[in-house]
């Protein structure tokens, strides 16, 4: 049940995330949805005041990366597949992660947090869906983790 389970988390981090990578690589190359515009992209997705732009596309192509590497670790830390690095590394990854999508999740909720200051609708979506999603994601990496055997 154990092993279902864990197995069930990665797989549920790995497609939302890779979904995510794409969906990221997408605005990289000009897709403006869910807005309908670049402002209204950034207004949606990223939510920062003084930024009027999608980053450039090799900054874009390399978050887009760095997601789909982290949807892979979850598949890595509960071994449905195997990565020619040190096992070291497998637990390690996965204990990184916990922290990274655990906290970004709660900094949302803090009253004088980094991101107090964002504009709308990403302030909305960032505290209804957003967080929300990403402490989830940040629970699936702490079950895997929590479940890891070192053997």
């Amino acid at each position: 049940m154990e092993k279902a389970s864990k197995n069930f988390a990665a797989i549920a981090i790995f497609i939302v995330l890779a979904a995510t990578a794409l969906l990221h690589a997408a605005w990289g190359f000009g897709l403006v949805w869910p807005g309908i515009d670049p402002q209204s992209l950034v207004n949606t997705v990223i939510g920062d005041p003084n930024i009027s732009q999608i980053p450039p596309l090799p900054i874009t192509l390399a978050v887009a990366f760095a997601i789909f590497a982290a949807g892979t670790c979850a598949l890595w830390g509960a071994r449905l597949i195997e990565l020619p690095l040190p096992r070291w590394m497998q637990k390690t990854s996965i204990i990184v992660l916990t922290l990274i999508f655990t906290i970004r999740g709660f900094i949302t909720y803090w009253p004088n947090g980094p991101l107090v200051a964002t504009v709308e609708p990403f302030q909305s979506l960032n505290f209804t869906y957003f967080s929300p999603l990403i402490l989830a994601i940040g629970a699936g990496y702490a079950y895997i983790w929590y479940t890891f055997k070192d053997t």
